[in-house]
């Protein structure tokens, strides 16, 4: 959570019915707000990102599923390599 001397007042003009049905689940619009705001920032980036990788060439687009897969792999031999040695044993 950021600290509150991180944070800026804002002045915004919601939908009244909305706003009274937020305020019979929680007394904290700001939290509300808050929380919204991050989640439609998160939604933006997602789709910025889908769009870039649809614009993508079939080539482009495979080369990055390949990588993917082969991170993937990595990965995952290294966690099944450092579960199975326990040096401590």
């Amino acid at each position: 959570m950021i600290p509150s001397s991180h944070k800026q007042r804002i002045s915004i003009t919601v939908d009244a019915q909305l706003l009274e049905s937020i305020d019979r689940l929680t007394d904290n619009r700001s939290q509300v707000v808050e929380t919204a705001l991050r989640l439609w920032y998160q939604q933006q980036i997602e789709e910025q990102l889908r769009q870039s990788y649809q614009q993508q060439t079939p080539q482009q687009q495979q080369f990055d599923d390949d990588w993917s897969e082969f991170a993937q792999t990595q990965l995952e031999e290294i966690n099944s390599d450092s579960s199975s040695h326990h040096p401590h044993e």
